[in-house]
């Protein structure tokens, strides 16, 4: 192992429509010693505030990509070694998915692992944005509009 992703930045749209694209853009940082090696499965995840239903797609985002500062900087001011965490997905990729309020976490975990919740990637942010039942980290809200 040796990695240790922190996210650094996160923009998400304050609403979508159901037939548009949930557009996400931001910046992760591995602030570890070492980088991700084997394939992961990146996936966005849409949770109702009002329900405990989730939608969820996984994205073409590569954790191989988020590799650690060449020189070992993985102090925050490094913005060098900001490495970009981009995607858009469209609403109909996660199934019919009704208007509301959504947190939208972020999951990588081991395409092999076959539990909800486990081998799944934390980041070393600080704060309440791990939901243990997902295995994913909260990146941003939006509303979900017709």
């Amino acid at each position: 192992l040796g990695y240790r992703l922190v996210l650094r930045e996160a923009k998400v749209s304050e609403w979508v429509r159901q037939n548009s694209a949930l557009k996400f853009e931001g910046k992760i940082q591995n602030v570890g010693f070492g980088n991700v090696v084997n394939r992961k499965n990146v996936s966005l995840i849409l949770k109702p505030k009002a329900s405990a239903k989730a939608y969820v797609v996984i994205t073409d985002l590569d954790a191989r990509d988020w590799l650690t500062d060449a020189g070992g900087n993985g102090r925050p001011d490094n913005k060098a070694s900001w490495r970009d965490l981009n995607c858009s997905v469209n609403l109909s990729s996660f199934g019919s998915v009704a208007t509301g309020d959504y947190d939208i976490y972020l999951k990588i975990n081991d395409p092999k692992e076959t539990s909800t919740n486990k081998r799944s990637i934390r980041f070393a942010n600080k704060g309440n944005s791990w939901n243990a039942d997902l295995g994913a980290n909260l990146i941003g809200s939006t509303k979900v509009v017709h």
